[in-house]
């Protein structure tokens, strides 16, 4: 609560900060829109910006109060700076020269000396985030066109909830400029992050408390005679205030509480925890498969829209249907890239990379689009030709069919599917690598564990002696339930290498399982890459007429797997993530692994690093060639971020181990106090009790307590304590109060607090004996 008599110029200043503070937890909410690490940038604008503010509101006010004291007749009133434009024009120069120092330098990097060149490229920057916008979907990378999307508009939301809040005095329409920050990931997600909420609406409501007219009122004070009667009006008003201020933070309260409440059970409804992220999905009424995958991010619930439905000539699934193929993974994310330029083709070009050849009769499937939006359609993972309607073009870098415009539900095509032959024996015999796949496939990350990860990729592999034995061994390590367990909620980084660190950890979902799998494999020279797309989906129902089944598949079957190259065959399908979600593995990968001498288990090797097992770190030390790690988007904190967290949370810990030493050793203030801490102490010795025990009864059970537990009796200094102590108790509670002096009254807490001391002290070393005496009676084998 603001006391009566404060300066305006205070009083505003806080008012200012209120504002700073809300405008910053809700800038934090657009970080499940626009991925990290923009947010350090955002939050150091706001600061600036927010205290250009506050300091030309003081400067303006300070001035405007001396004046006012000197009896200037300007008509200028005291009123803390609150009706002066300059705080707004200052804040708005600052955080225009913060944008074009941050955003405006070259390659739209950070070029603190401003030139007119910054504005040109400022625009530039902002044209691109507009793209983005209207192509992408959420959450998107946090690139730099996108960082100064979402920096920009928090302090331009600043500036103006400023002007609204505490220069026109209308903290109502501030309040709303802020709430503009909360459209992104309401609209997009449906949700924004309780700890931004929280904090927004109670510095919002707090702002309330600072009512501007009666930061008017000092210096009429001041002139008023001081009378009892004035005396008597102040403390009404203080009163009234402290009420008002409690009432204010009661309902900010009791709103985030009720809010908190209601986005709970709005979530529980509807099916979702932790917000409606979706890793694969949009959450709106299309389906959209998203091309940057985090291997941090946890799968929620993915949407249930019929995304296609098919039937087949021979009544049987198709097998994954893959829509887009990634290649570039930096540790952390897999992206896609630009979409190149692709063929025109006829509905009897077989559409698949070279070095296939098909062997066995087409299968005839005919889709039907549902709720899937996208601009590539889907397709088996054999080669086929495709007939659909529209402008279609295919990439066989990529192996994608892609379109100008995004399919629409309803829209149809057709595919003739024709097998490849793939078998163990096929596999086994492909023939060396010469040059007919793109060195892309082949690079692995680099991250301070990258050398671990190559011998850890050989360790599984073993005495394997081909590609093929090779990635079969890898794909049955990975499925391997004992080994792994699938869960859609994923562990937070340790190292910054999600492949290390779910090799670490050992849980994940088909992302994890699949990205490890390829970068095992690349390590080990085989080319790989990420495919996402659909699992075959369930039959729903059989046409009327027709023995052939209809087959749907939902969002909830979005899912990614490797594809590894084999010279004469192409890419090839494996399932490393456990059949609990994917059912069988390919066939042809069902066949034992032809090794020289097959061993059960990955061999412990010298110079080989050891599988990490679950719940320890990885302590195999990294080559030294190994190159050094990266320092990849949000996966990891400076040094300074991690040794200032470390001080904070030891400072903290420290001073609570200091507050409860300090309230331990503190005299008792009465009996209750003490009979607290001798119940406290008796519950730390494994003394139970029963919740209805009186103080009377408690020395007998607890002494009964001690027996049963440690076979000796309890020592007689603690049961004479607890008597005592017991006595002091009940005569507090029950007998009529007593009128002691100061010496006696002195001198009965004192007694307290030694029978407190005899009883704590006392349970404690009879603990320390005990332990002791366990400790010979174990190593004596009694």
């Amino acid at each position: 609560m603001m006391p009566a008599g404060t300066p305006a110029t205070s009083r505003l200043a806080v008012a200012a900060s209120l504002v700073v503070a809300a405008v910053l937890a809700s800038t934090l909410a657009l970080r499940t829109v626009v991925l990290p690490p923009w947010p350090g940038g955002g939050i150091l604008g706001v600061v600036l910006a927010g205290l250009s503010i506050v300091v030309t509101r003081a400067l303006v006010g300070g001035r405007r109060a001396r004046r006012a004291a000197a009896g200037d007749r300007t008509g200028i009133a005291d009123d803390g700076g609150a009706s002066s434009a300059w705080p707004t024009v200052i804040g708005a120069a600052v955080s225009l020269w913060y944008l074009l120092a941050r955003f405006g330098g070259p390659g739209g990097g950070s070029d603190w000396f401003v030139t007119p060149a910054a504005f040109g490229r400022l625009v530039d920057q902002l044209a691109v985030a507009g793209q983005t916008v209207r192509q992408d979907v959420a959450p998107v990378d946090g690139s730099a066109p996108m960082a100064l999307l979402c920096v920009g508009g928090a302090l331009v939301v600043l500036v103006i909830a400023d002007g609204f809040a505490v220069g026109l005095q209308r903290p109502l329409l501030g309040a709303g400029c802020v709430l503009v920050l909360w459209w992104p990931p309401l609209v997009l997600l449906h949700a924004v992050p309780w700890p931004s909420f929280a904090v927004t609406v109670v510095a919002l409501l707090l702002c309330l408390t600072l009512d501007a007219t009666t930061a008017r009122r000092p210096a009429a004070r001041r002139r008023a005679p001081a009378g009892p009667q004035d005396r008597v009006v102040a403390g009404h008003v203080r009163r009234a205030e402290g009420r008002r201020a409690l009432w204010t933070t009661a309902t900010a309260a009791a709103v985030t509480a009720a809010a908190l409440v209601t986005s709970s059970l709005v979530a529980g409804a509807l099916g979702t925890t932790g917000g409606w992220t979706h890793l694969f999905t949009t959450s709106a009424g299309t389906v959209r498969l998203a091309d940057q995958l985090d291997l941090y991010r946890s799968l929620n619930l993915r949407s249930s829209d019929v995304v296609l439905t098919y039937t087949t000539s021979t009544a049987a699934n198709v097998g994954p249907l893959r829509l887009l193929t990634l290649s570039a993974f930096d540790g952390r994310r897999w992206s896609a890239g630009a979409d190149g330029a692709g063929q025109d083709f006829d509905p009897d070009t077989l559409l698949f990379p070279s070095g296939a050849h098909p062997v066995a009769d087409p299968t005839t499937v005919d889709v039907t689009i549902g709720a899937m939006d996208e601009k590539r359609l889907p397709l088996a993972v054999e080669p086929r030709t495709v007939d659909a309607s529209g402008r279609w073009t295919y990439s066989a870098e990529r192996d994608e069919v892609i379109g100008r415009s995004r399919t629409q539900s309803g829209d149809t095509f057709t595919m003739q599917i024709h097998p490849r032959n793939l078998t163990p024996a096929v596999l086994r015999a492909t023939p060396a690598r010469n040059g007919d796949v793109d060195d892309a496939y082949l690079t692995v990350p680099a991250t301070d564990h990258t050398a671990q990860i190559e011998a850890f990729a050989r360790q599984v592999a073993g005495t394997a002696r081909t590609d093929f034995d090779r990635a079969v061994a890898l794909q049955n390590y990975l499925r391997n339930p004992a080994q792994f367990t699938y869960d859609t909620e994923v562990p937070p980084s340790t190292t910054g290498d999600a492949v290390w660190d779910f090799l670490d950890n050992r849980q994940g979902f088909c992302v994890q399982f699949a990205t490890t799998m390829v970068v095992l494999a690349r390590a080990l020279d085989i080319p790989a890459r990420l495919a996402v797309g659909y699992l075959p989906g369930e039959i729903t129902a059989t046409s009327e007429g027709s023995d052939s089944p209809t087959w749907r598949v939902t969002g909830q079957d979005s899912h990614a797997w490797p594809e590894l190259y084999f010279p004469g065959s192409g890419w090839v399908r494996f399932e490393p993530t456990p059949a609990v979600q994917t059912g069988p593995a390919p066939e042809y990968t069902a066949d034992r692994v032809d090794t020289t001498a097959e061993p059960t288990a990955p061999r412990e090797e010298q110079g080989v690093v050891a599988p990490p097992t679950a719940g320890t770190a990885p302590t195999a030390t990294p080559s030294p060639t190994a190159a050094p790690a990266p320092r990849v988007d949000g996966s990891r904190q400076p040094p300074w971020f991690a040794a200032g967290g470390a001080a904070v949370i030891a400072l903290g810990a420290l001073t609570v181990i200091l507050l409860v030493r300090r309230r331990t050793r503190r005299t008792p203030r009465d009996a209750e106090e003490a009979w607290s801490r001798v119940l406290g102490a008796l519950a730390d010795a494994g003394i139970s009790l029963p919740r209805a025990t009186t103080p009377r009864r408690t020395p007998d059970d607890a002494a009964a307590s001690f027996r049963e537990r440690s076979g000796t009796s309890l020592p007689v200094a603690v049961r004479d304590g607890l008597v005592a102590l017991a006595g002091e108790v009940e005569s507090e509670r029950y007998a009529t109060p007593r009128e002691l002096n100061a010496a006696d009254h002195a001198a009965r807490l004192e007694r307290i607090a030694r029978l407190t001391r005899d009883v704590t002290e006392g349970l404690a070393a009879s603990g320390a004996r005990r332990g002791t005496h366990a400790q010979r009676t174990h190593k004596s084998g009694v």
